[in-house]
Formats: C-alpha cells, structure tokens, sequence
C-alpha cells in the first residue's frame, strides 16, 4: 500500500511564472496563495511573475514556501494523505505549516523575516557556492579543516545526496578549495549567499527574536529537520531553525529516514526537480513524482487517490 512522503523545495529553485496555471485553475490554490499574500504583507502572485523581485532572498522565500503549502491543500483536498515530510532549508517552514507545526499565519510573517535577515547578512560580501559532483566527503571536509584553519572562510553547506554536497563561503574561500580539490568535479552555482555557513550565524541569531514569539504546536506527521537529522519537536524547534540558517543541511539523511519509515512514494511539491533526483540518487527504489503545474497534480491524483495512508 502507497504511503507518501512529501519534498518541500528550498531556494533556488524559483522560476518565474512559477504556479501560474494552479492559480488560474484551482479556487483552493488560489485562495491558499492570496491568504499568504496577506499575512506577508506581499503581493506573492506579483512577485512570482517578476524576474528582479524573484532574485531577491526577501521576496523568494515567501513565494517558494506559499506556493508549496497551495499545493499541498490540493493534495490533502484530493485525499492525498501523508505521512511524513523533509524540505530543503526554507522548505522546512512550508512542511512545518503543511503538518500543522506551525500556522500560516505565523509562518508567513516568519519567513518574511528569515529572508530579509539573510538577504542583510550577504549585503555587499562576495559569497561563493559550488556543488561537488560524487565527492570524497572526507576529503573535501578536511581540505575545508585545513583552509579554515588558514583563515579561509568555506565549509560544506549542504549534504544533498550521496553523488552530491555543496560548499559555501566567501569567493575567496571557495575558490581555494577547489583549487585544492582538481581532482573532483565541480559547478558554480548562481547563488547571492553561501547559505548554511557561519556566515550567517549573526543572522541566525537575530532570527531568535522572530521566533520567540512563534506558537509551534505537535503536527499532524513528522517532518525530519536537516539541521538535527531527528524530527522536529515543539520544545526544540526554535532552537533548530536558529542553528538551521548557519549549519549545514543533511537532506540525504531525511530521505533514508522516510524510506525506513515505510514511505513507499515521494511528492516532491514546489518548482523543479532538484529533490528527486537527490531521491533518486539517496533512495533509488521509491516512487518519485513532482507537482509544480497542473498537468502534474493531475497525473498524481490519477495514480495515488485513494492509495496513500497515513500510518
């Protein structure tokens, strides 16, 4: 029997245009969408259209975590039930709403604000990403040792999948580390900020404040936090999404904790496709689907309705 586990997009992975088509054909989306629109404060379906506002951290984030919660009412309108949930760093916050960990109406206004410190944090430094394609992690974690020990400023950021992590830091520091790493292979990434470094542990911590005054309840099913490699829980989450803006990411490890929770089908909810094929690579013998336009929820809700389970 199919059992589901969702994939929350993350930054980077926006697109202009992106839920176009959902908001013009589904009233629940729509509304899901204009209601965050009003705890942001923000014209999300205006900025979702606008290449110079969608490249910004402030208004990015808002929009990725409104669009995946849209889709996920059209899933759980269609009796798609799901029994757990991992996102990709800003992702968390939308499968934390989608649970019911947290409300949309406090979680819009969070993430507003997550994105408007992370944003001040890049301010005019040069950051740097680059994702390292089947990496030797050991070697790459003690060339980072070596340079921080140096005084360079890099650090693995995200650890996506086993063929896959990603190093962040300031240009010069990514630049040294593949210097020192010829043998791997390795791509830029567009990116403003080496996101999941210490540098934004000063944004982390001013984030505390924000959150302070956050109401976390015990969800409806268990959303694997990248930051603890454990699921969230009401009495730690804040002190996780502090540590999450500056630590790095574990996604690979979620992925293997829905497998071996019983989750058979992935739904990777949000633009693009980045977090299946991390699926794919991590954990290659569960079903993978994606939703990010109509045609797409259509085909899920002709292949699961009636399927999935929630225990």
């Amino acid at each position: 029997m199919t059992k589901i586990g969702l994939l929350m997009s993350g930054q980077g992975s926006e697109k202009v245009g992106m839920g176009n088509d959902l908001y013009q054909t589904y009233p629940q989306y729509r509304a899901v969408i204009d209601q965050a629109s009003a705890y942001a404060k923000l014209n999300l379906p205006a900025i979702m259209n606008d290449a110079t506002l969608l490249g910004q951290t402030r208004y990015a984030q808002p929009a990725l975590v409104a669009m995946s919660v849209g889709i996920n009412a059209l899933l759980a309108d269609a009796d798609i039930a799901v029994a757990g949930a991992i996102g990709l760093s800003l992702g968390e916050y939308a499968a934390l709403i989608t649970s019911g960990q947290l409300s949309l109406a406090e979680g819009m206004p969070l993430v507003v604000q997550r994105g408007a410190l992370m944003q001040a944090a890049i301010g005019d430094q040069a950051h740097a990403m680059a994702a390292i394609l089947k990496p030797d992690i050991a070697q790459v974690e003690a060339a980072c040792a070596t340079l921080q020990a140096q005084g360079q400023q890099v650090s693995i950021a995200n650890y996506n999948s086993p063929q896959q992590i990603v190093v962040g830091g300031t240009e010069a520091g990514v630049a040294a580390l593949l210097t020192a790493l010829p043998e791997m292979r390795a791509l830029r990434l567009p990116v403003k900020g080496a996101f999941h470094t210490p540098l934004f542990e000063q944004a982390a911590l001013n984030f505390q404040t924000a959150l302070a005054a956050v109401d976390f309840q015990v969800g409806d099913y268990p959303v694997i936090s990248n930051t603890t490699e454990k699921p969230f829980a009401p009495d730690s989450i804040r002190t996780t999404l502090v540590a999450q803006m500056a630590q790095p990411t574990h996604f690979a490890t979620g992925l293997r904790q829905l497998a071996d929770s019983g989750v058979t089908t992935l739904i990777e909810v949000g633009p693009g496709n980045a977090l299946s094929k991390f699926a794919r690579q991590t954990v290659p013998d569960l079903a993978r689907f994606n939703v990010s336009n109509a045609d797409q929820f259509e085909t899920v809700v002709t292949s699961l309705k009636g399927e999935s389970i929630n225990d």
